[in-house]
């Protein structure tokens, strides 16, 4: 002390310094040297047993100098230096300040005050702490003000036009018509009104919050790392605020139906429910971490495929959205999953996001299969598994031990080069009721995939397909059923399915497509023509190079018609809810331009 400049008063001491200022009772002055306090980690500050308030430490994990307020270590480094989003308007020009809390049993981080609260609450009944009240999926408009005016025209768009509080007192009791479901999700949902780096919680998260409560109550819900307040709601039927002091209701994230699920407590109790999403409630923001996504259920059986997979061919263009339900709005690293069955592919899903909800997820499909058959993808995404089938095309699923052969033949009168049997035939025909040469029956627009199959004859090998009575929503099934009773298998239709060598289900081998309606009707008349010349009829049909035979129809029950009396052949022209063939039988051939889709009929590939 004999080497220090030291002031002493009855009131206040002073070092560095004789005359300490009478506000401080230690009043430490120099110019070359600093005031250091007691420095520790954050574990070190942690192990300190019964901190009282207002005490300070030198936090050496964060760099940062904290003090301790009775239920947090406060400081600089807690105040964040964050953005609101761009156009957030704030009541009474009060700027939420960001200060994060911990909750050490949820291991959650959040904002220690409500969004608009000038203060964390010291009460349940802390006006100061209470802050906006918003509708939900609505953005920092200035609705969120407690003294907004209310107005009762609805919104058609995703942001209003106005600050007014949007009342609706009529179903589905929302400010936003039609309903978006999708607002509130994530830390970049379209209108998050928490700050960078923060997000609305979901009703998982408000909930976890709540059974980690002393008691499930208001007084719990203050005694929190998060002091919750009973911060009031305004009335979705005319904007009325009410009940602050001695009620409270929090948004969640998550949806259900036309209504959103929310937190709600009292001095009595404590309960997740429902809200009309024109309500006015109170937001707590949840700090970004990387939630595990998960999901309710993973629907392989309704995926819809797009594009088409041939043997030996490389995937191009190969994809499939399965279906899903109940995801937590939490991040998925993506999968890849090589296929088994048919091998030589790959299912790829790139990481991403579950919604808070339904939604779909796209594997692309890439690789060279080695064979023709059923591909199998086992998907394991998101805690819940299923299995992907997809077919692989060769010229003939149903006997893949004896598919059909390519063989060229021209009509000289024409002009055309022609495969010489149809597909799924074994033999070019003999005469034209050989069944060896009828082949398979195709549903107008759709790939090889098995349904085309037809038992001919005995010892052929070959089983006729299953039947089934549900339409595919998409280009491919995933399944080799014969599909009956509509006028389409597919709906709603696609008309562009068959046309051309790409032709997105071009059953055809590589170089071969199906004849369009005009070059059938040429193949027509050239049978009464030299050098054929012999009717315009089924002998016609099999006196010309394509040597087409009577291979019947298969039926919209399913069912097996006319085979051996008619021939009935598909184009790739559609007409309408139609499509075109050409017919012929004992009687005339004629071109046929108004066949339902949903029939079985030939199909003979003309070279490109």
């Amino acid at each position: 002390m004999l080497l220090l400049s030291v002031g002493v008063s009855a009131q206040n001491v002073g070092i560095g310094t004789t005359n300490p200022d009478n506000s401080a009772v230690l009043d430490v002055t120099s110019t070359t040297q600093g005031f250091l306090p007691p420095r520790m980690t954050k574990t070190q500050r942690d192990a300190i047993a019964s901190p009282q308030v207002g005490l300070t430490i030198f936090n050496t994990t964060s760099n940062c100098l904290e003090t301790w307020e009775g239920t947090v270590w406060f400081g600089p480094c807690a105040i964040q230096a964050t953005s609101y989003p761009a156009g957030a308007k704030f009541c009474n020009g009060i700027v939420t300040k960001v200060v994060d809390v911990l909750n050490p049993i949820t291991a959650k981080t959040w904002m220690d005050r409500n969004l608009g609260a000038s203060q964390r609450a010291t009460s349940s009944s802390d006006a100061g702490a209470s802050g906006d009240l918003y509708q939900w999926g609505r953005a920092s408009d200035g609705h969120q003000c407690r003294t907004s005016s209310a107005s009762s025209i609805l919104s058609g768009t995703n942001q209003t036009s106005n600050e007014n509080f949007i009342t609706s007192p009529s179903a589905p009791f929302d400010w936003r018509s039609p309903q978006n479901n999708n607002l509130w999700q994530g830390v970049n949902g379209v209108n998050n009104p928490c700050p960078s780096g923060y997000r609305i919680p979901t009703e998982a998260e408000l909930n976890a919050e709540r059974l980690s409560w002393s008691t499930s109550n208001a007084a719990g819900a203050l005694a929190s790392p998060l002091k919750l307040p009973l911060a009031g709601q305004r009335t979705a039927a005319n904007g009325t605020a009410f009940f602050q002091g001695s009620e409270a209701f929090y948004w969640s994230s998550t949806v259900s139906g036309t209504i959103s699920r929310m937190l709600v407590f009292n001095n009595s109790g404590s309960i997740m429910a429902n809200s009309t999403r024109a309500s006015g409630n109170a937001v707590r923001c949840i700090k970004l971490e990387t939630l595990i996504g998960g999901i309710g259920t993973l629907n392989c059986n309704n995926a819809i495929f797009t594009g088409t997979l041939k043997k030996d061919e490389v995937a191009n263009g190969v994809s499939v959205s399965v279906p899903y339900s109940g995801g937590n709005g939490g991040s998925h690293s993506g999968q890849t999953v090589a296929s088994t069955g048919v091998i030589g592919l790959t299912a790829t899903l790139v990481s991403g996001s579950f919604v808070n909800g339904a939604d779909s997820l796209n594997y692309i499909i890439s690789g060279t299969p080695t064979s023709g058959g059923i591909g199998i993808f086992a998907l394991n995404i998101g805690g819940q598994t299923c299995n992907i089938n997809v077919i692989v095309n060769i010229f003939d699923i149903c006997n893949p031990n004896n598919p059909t052969a390519i063989v060229d033949v021209t009509n000289p009168v024409t002009g055309k080069i022609w495969m010489d049997r149809n597909l799924g035939s074994n033999r070019a025909a003999l005469n034209s009721t050989d069944a060896q040469s009828y082949g398979s029956l195709f549903q107008w627009g759709r790939v090889t995939d098995g349904h085309q199959c037809v038992n001919r004859y005995s010892g052929d090998g070959v089983t006729t397909s299953s039947t089934r009575d549900t339409p595919s929503s998409g280009d491919v099934t995933g399944h080799g059923d014969f599909i009956i009773d509509f006028l389409d298998w597919r709906s709603p239709q696609n008309n562009n399915l068959w046309q051309g060598v790409n032709g997105v289900n071009n059953p055809c081998p590589s170089g071969y497509r199906l004849p369009t309606n005009a070059e059938w009707e040429g193949e027509r008349l050239s049978w009464v023509q030299p050098p054929i010349s012999s009717g315009n009829n089924e002998a016609g049909a099999i006196a010309s190079p394509l040597k087409l035979p009577l291979a019947g129809v298969r039926g919209i029950a399913g069912q097996f018609i006319e085979t051996g009396v008619n021939g009935l052949y598909w184009s790739s022209t559609v007409n309408g809810t139609s499509a075109g063939a050409m017919t012929f039988g004992e009687g005339v051939a004629a071109l046929e331009t108004n066949a339902a889709r949903i029939f079985g009929l030939s199909v003979r590939c003309l070279k490109n």
